[in-house]
């Protein structure tokens, strides 16, 4: 059997010798390079930029949206902008009353300018006015929440100052109470004063 085995791998080792091997290129052979593919580059596809205009066109509609967000989200370089134009057209107009009603913007003027807001937008197109009645919505409830939030400051600093007198005062009557209190003991130390009859000799 360890025959059997010995001959079985000798007779393996054997072939593997009669195989040819696969020629090598040689150093004098050259050898084409493959081109690579360059990958195309891909040109950015420029921006669209949209021109705001007071019209409920797709593309206007858009460049209200994307302005929204961004005097969202940084008012200061539009406001320098629109303070800097000589004169304000329409459109400039409703720029400032959007920019004026800012969560930044202090309650007075946010409150001044609702109702001016709310007369340019009776004269847009409906779509363009749809958009913006949201601002009005929101800043209505602002306005209301203000308002309450300062009633009840208003009220808390009343009921302090209520209750502020209302601890003097009794700071005040405790000083009484005290004073009663400390005559009263002095009125019940005094030796009772003895009846001059002498009757009491035993």
């Amino acid at each position: 059997m360890k025959n059997a085995v010995l001959l079985l791998m000798l007779l393996t080792l054997a072939g593997c010798q009669l195989t040819t091997l696969p020629e090598l290129p040689s150093a004098t052979t050259s050898v084409e390079p493959v081109p690579e593919a360059v990958p195309a580059l891909v040109e950015p596809e420029p921006e669209v930029v949209f021109e705001l205009a007071l019209n409920d066109s797709a593309a206007s509609l858009q460049a209200w949206l994307d302005y929204k967000q961004q005097i969202l989200s940084d008012p200061m370089p539009e406001r320098a902008r629109l303070r800097s134009l000589p004169e304000l057209d329409k459109l400039a107009q409703f720029q400032q009353a959007l920019l004026n009603l800012h969560p930044d913007m202090p309650h007075v003027t946010r409150f001044r300018v609702q109702t001016h807001l709310a007369e340019l937008l009776s004269s847009l197109p409906p779509r363009l006015a749809a958009l913006f009645s949201w601002e009005l919505t929101f800043n209505q409830k602002l306005l209301e929440a203000e308002s309450a939030v300062s009633a009840v400051t208003r009220l808390n600093a009343q009921q302090q100052d209520m209750i502020d007198r209302a601890q003097k005062t009794n700071r005040e009557l405790q000083k009484k109470i005290d004073a009663l209190t400390q005559i009263e003991a002095e009125l019940n130390q005094q030796p009772l004063p003895e009846n001059g009859n002498g009757a009491n000799h035993g």
